[in-house]
């Protein structure tokens, strides 16, 4: 069988036993150390989370299927905070409505074929794989290249928004609202910060952007352009939603004007 065509259902209406048969099947085929099964529960939903280790490196089951991704604004119903301070940031920067600004920074709704693959728990900064001799890559080739380098690849985008919020409908993938008195960086504890469905630590912090396989799609944050600019707090936090896209930051960062201390990405195991 190819564990690339394990869907969601499938893998959750598994009997623990299977379950378990199936994750070290994973494991071998893969040269893993599985690191166990567990439930879990987020945002309302549960899922059974399977675990595996990579040389130090910790990789989740992330099931796959026909999702839809992207969000349309005409859903989205905001909380009178939220409309406050978007009055506030529209007033000031002169943006357009809040729904037609949510539409232009969301990818557009679209179904997606996506196979069930590991995707690492954490981000990864592939610049500091070693490498011999001297490189004249751009920041963005090396961290392909660094990739490589340890048979690993980064998310597509679609790839992403699927880890992120792992088929939830809502413009965050724990629902619609946001703190309203702070930036997503005031809160050391919330639901960006928890681990998602799939038991990923991801889009929590909007200075910790990740990179994907099309250069011009950054996705997880902004580089914390909203929140150190004082943009106002729905402005920082829509920077964490999960359809989340900045064309000109994405555009200027991979440009060579673009700049980093360091490039994340979220590496991936295909399965076979």
């Amino acid at each position: 069988m190819s564990y690339a065509d394990l869907t969601f259902t499938q893998w959750n209406d598994q009997p623990d036993g299977v379950a378990r048969r199936t994750a070290q099947g994973i494991a071998d085929r893969h040269g893993l150390t599985p690191v166990g099964l567990k439930d879990t529960v987020y945002a309302g939903r549960s899922h059974r989370v399977a675990l595996f280790d990579r040389n130090g490196m910790r990789f989740a089951l992330v099931p796959g299927g026909r999702p839809t991704l992207g969000y349309g604004a005409a859903r989205f119903e905001p909380v009178p905070e939220q409309v406050a301070s978007y009055a506030e940031s529209a007033s000031e920067y002169g943006l357009p409505p809040l729904r037609e600004y949510v539409d232009a920074m969301t990818s557009p709704v679209r179904m997606a074929e996506v196979p069930a693959m590991l995707i690492a728990v954490e981000a990864f900064n592939p610049c500091q794989v070693p490498r011999s001799g001297a490189s004249r890559e751009v920041p963005y080739d090396a961290a392909m290249a660094g990739l490589a380098r340890i048979g690993l690849r980064t998310t597509t985008a679609d790839e992403w928004e699927w880890a992120c919020g792992a088929g939830a409908t809502t413009l965050f993938r724990w629902g619609d609202d946001n703190a309203n008195d702070g930036y997503p960086v005031d809160y050391q504890t919330g639901p960006h910060r928890q681990r998602n469905l799939w038991g990923l630590a991801i889009g929590q912090d909007p200075y910790m952007h990740e990179v994907t396989t099309e250069r011009t799609i950054v996705c997880g944050g902004d580089g914390g352009g909203a929140t150190c600019g004082g943009s106002g707090f729905f402005l920082g936090w829509l920077t964490l939603a999960t359809a989340y896209r900045d064309e000109g930051f994405g555009q200027w960062f991979a440009s060579e004007d673009g700049y980093a201390d360091e490039i994340l990405t979220r590496p991936v195991i295909s399965l076979s």
